[in-house]
């Protein structure tokens, strides 16, 4: 840990200032990127910095609200037919940041736009379902389905689903660059009934995590955002107050995607044994979070629409599962020579060593070596470290698909897609129950813990609050909205 505050500490010399508190009429947000890239809110994929702005100054039909909820945005009220097959949607009375008034047609015009430009990026699945928009009177649009999709609402209030129309947003908050930064400021009406920005602020910056939590020591943020495991040995080193660090208890996936399938790992028993060496408490708690659990299964267990799939039957015991693990090994390496080490690729960052360490000692129990890569270095085995857009299990079976995946269940793709068209609730769940036990069978992923996410919370600040989607909408800071 000592380099980690020699590290921490030349950064702060850099930079001055005093934690005197929270001004909430003046916040300062640090977005943690890897490799901090220009603000783009067109970009596909949009970097987590770009998609807090858009989801600022471009909102959709629907947003979430502190607490990760589904809320009103551009629609203030929504009904769903009893069919499913139809949503419509009444829109506020809302102007875009030209301050010409929002319409219907133009909703469903840019709406529409924006969908065929999304098919070419991770929502290409579920936007399959969507027949087409429709505008109605000037205040409705109608969203027409191929089939029921009860997590459309969740879908559209991602940041991807911000509409801009010739370069003009109509979100809640307007921006403005300050030297790398972005201010942003709330858009309000006057008395007489004029648009107007509020004079409080919200200043948007993205930096690396040592810098992003230098900053925050030395009083210069009020908020850093977008915290993963491979940083949070940072914290320590930063002397980060306990009572400041916030986790969001986020699902999704986070273990390992075969992603090679040379001669080794093309045998599913020796796909198995991997899954079977993990001790995943002992890998977690070299964290010591008490809100990171483990996984064994692909979709949450505790998902409520999930029909129950079982964990795999070795589950319960680490010591005989790696005995039996060993044992494929030996035989596999008899009849077909040394196993070469194994490649795979983390995020840079020193939870990535404390991870790959204790990962290491786990397939050693069991003969086998393996090294450590950059995922942009070629490799065998790939950390996924993805959240959940949607409280489907369809999505995470998504992830695994053969549209992404080297080895992959034709079968279980189409079960997914048979379930997309189904008509009713029941037949969906099984259809995806089954395609999720087909998956799991075939050990092309191997789960190993729920994704982590943290923040960096000043005490005072107004607005921030823990949340299930791992996401805090820039219009809420510095607000009291209990």
């Amino acid at each position: 840990m000592t380099r980690l505050v020699l590290l921490v500490s030349v950064l702060t010399l850099f930079l001055a200032g005093c934690a005197d508190g929270v001004d909430n009429s003046r916040v300062r947000l640090d977005v943690i990127e890897d490799r901090p890239r220009p603000f783009n809110i067109s970009a596909m994929p949009l970097p987590l910095a770009s998609a807090y702005l858009r989801s600022a100054t471009a909102q959709g039909l629907v947003t979430f609200d502190n607490k990760g909820r589904v809320a009103p945005a551009l629609a203030n009220r929504w009904i769903v037919t009893d069919d499913g097959m139809s949503y419509i949607f009444r829109l506020n009375k809302t102007r875009w940041q030209d301050g010409r008034e929002v319409t219907s047609d133009e909703v469903a015009d840019v709406l529409t736009a924006r969908i065929r430009e999304l098919r070419r990026g991770r929502f290409n699945a579920e936007l399959n379902v969507i027949d087409h928009i429709v505008p109605m009177t000037g205040k409705v649009v109608e969203i027409r389905l191929k089939a029921p999709m009860p997590y459309l609402l969740e879908m559209l209030a991602q940041p991807e689903f911000g509409l801009v129309r010739n370069g003009n947003g109509s979100g809640p908050m307007q921006a403005e660059r300050l030297g790398e930064a972005m201010q942003l400021r709330l858009k309000g009406i006057d008395e007489r009934g004029d648009p107007v920005l509020e004079p409080g602020t919200v200043t948007l910056r993205k930096a690396g995590a040592s810098t992003a939590l230098a900053r925050y020591v030395e009083g210069q943020s009020d908020l850093v955002e977008g915290g993963r495991f491979e940083d949070y040995p940072l914290l320590e080193a930063a002397g980060i107050n306990a009572g400041d660090i916030q986790f969001d208890p986020v699902p999704g996936l986070f273990g390992l995607l075969i992603v090679e399938a040379g001669p080794f790992l093309s045998d599913r028993q020796n796909r198995e044994a991997i899954a079977m060496a993990i001790d995943r408490p002992r890998l977690l708690t070299a964290f010591d979070i008490v809100a990171w659990r483990e996984a064994l299964t692909l979709v949450p267990e505790s998902l409520p629409n999930r029909v129950a799939v079982p964990r795999p039957d070795w589950a319960p015991q680490i010591t005989d599962r790696k005995a039996m693990a060993k044992d494929i090994i030996l035989r596999w390496e008899s009849a077909n020579g040394q196993v070469r080490p194994l490649r795979i690729a983390l995020p840079r960052g020193y939870g990535s060593r404390i991870f790959f360490a204790r990962l290491r000692a786990d397939l050693a129990a069991i003969g086998l070596d393996v090294e450590r890569v950059t995922l942009d270095r070629q490799h065998d085995i790939r950390l996924l470290d993805r959240m959940a857009d949607q409280s489907s299990p369809a999505w995470y079976l998504d992830q695994l698909s053969c549209t992404v995946s080297t080895i992959c269940s034709m079968d279980a793709d189409r079960l997914v897609a048979e379930a997309r068209m189904a008509a009713d609730s029941a037949t969906r769940n099984q259809l995806l129950a089954q395609a999720e036990g087909e998956l799991q069978e075939m050990r092309n992923f191997i789960p190993i813990a729920n994704p982590l996410r943290w923040s960096v919370v000043r005490p005072g600040l107004l607005g921030h609050f823990a949340n299930g989607r791992g996401w805090h909408l820039l219009q809420y800071l510095g607000r009291d909205t209990t």
